[in-house]
């Protein structure tokens, strides 16, 4: 497990001989806030930074903090506008990305939604929680692997991270992937009330979605770093809306640091070259496997035909 000052140390020894490409979808807030800020730090500002995000007010003020290099050599910092609670709005920022981008180094998905008590569907119909938490997240991955490949084929370090709660993962019931009969069976007087049972659902079940996530793309593609890490619980504003009433009065004593968070989940970012890796909050590998060769799935069973639908 990596000290802080090990993490740091690690993080200050990144430097690349070229422009890395960056994309922090969430990054105008929270953990990907911190996470494009130290990034942006550690490269003194010689990076083509996309923040991706609803809040462009947020976003410039995070830009305006980052380091300016003296020489105009490609680096670059903008913000995106993308709802990612959308997924068609989702297919339509990646589908522009691929038209003006030649490649891209670093994919990190952040973006998420945190509450036992309110359980909801996006305007596409799907659950709230699992919009944000899983499948927006694949659909980014998907939509921008190609970008991500041609970054490896330069011959240049690519990795795609989604930060969520690795190996926290609870057992999943294939009858309800979307969590469709959870939300029928919540009590709709008391929704947003009292705790959920298809808003818990939701948060227990996309730590193993995520897993699931990284270890399909990964399997898929060997030669690209795919990462799915826990940060931990956080000191951001997304903590207390998760942990509500019932942890809010103690989350003093357990809490990180945003800005410590993100040196260790940027230490994890930086560090993998290619593989399947599963890492605790402290960037210590939890899980890891690096694949020798493609794999391929039969996505004619039933379960991924229940899955397809709600991406397609």
């Amino acid at each position: 497990m990596p000290t802080l000052a090990e993490a740091k140390s690690s993080n200050e020894s990144y430097t690349p001989n070229y422009v890395p490409v960056a994309i922090f979808a969430g990054g105008t807030s929270g953990i990907g806030q911190a996470m494009a800020e130290a990034f942006a730090r550690y490269t003194r500002g010689r990076a083509h930074i996309i923040l991706i995000g609803r809040n462009a007010d947020s976003a410039g003020r995070v830009i305006s903090g980052f380091p300016i290099p003296e020489q105009e050599d490609g680096w670059r910092h903008e913000f995106i506008a993308c709802d990612a609670t959308r997924m068609r709005e989702i297919r339509a920022t990646c589908a522009a990305l691929r038209a003006r981008l030649s490649h891209i180094n670093f994919l990190v998905l952040s973006a998420g939604f945190n509450s036992f008590a309110t359980s909801k569907e996006t305007s596409e119909g799907l659950d709230y929680h699992l919009a944000l938490r899983y499948y927006s997240r694949y659909v980014y991955i998907n939509e921008l692997l190609p970008l991500l490949v041609k970054a490896h084929e330069r011959g240049q370090q690519t990795h795609a991270m989604t930060i969520m709660g690795a190996g926290l993962g609870v057992p999943i019931s294939t009858d309800d992937i979307g969590l469709d009969k959870a939300r029928a069976q919540t009590i709709k007087p008391l929704k947003g009330v009292m705790l959920s049972f298809a808003a818990m659902k939701g948060m227990g079940y996309s730590p193993g979605y995520n897993d699931a996530l990284v270890a399909y793309f990964a399997c898929r593609n060997p030669g690209i770093a795919f990462t799915h890490v826990h940060p931990g619980f956080v000191k951001t504003s997304g903590l207390h809306t998760d942990a509500g009433w019932l942890l809010s009065p103690i989350s003093w004593l357990y809490e990180l640091v945003m800005e410590i968070c993100a040196e260790y989940m940027l230490q994890a970012l930086l560090d993998a070259k290619r593989g399947l890796f599963l890492r605790s909050p402290t960037a210590n590998i939890i899980s890891t496997h690096v694949f020798d060769a493609p794999v391929d799935f039969d996505l004619g069973c039933s379960t991924a035909h229940k899955t397809v639908r709600f991406l397609a």
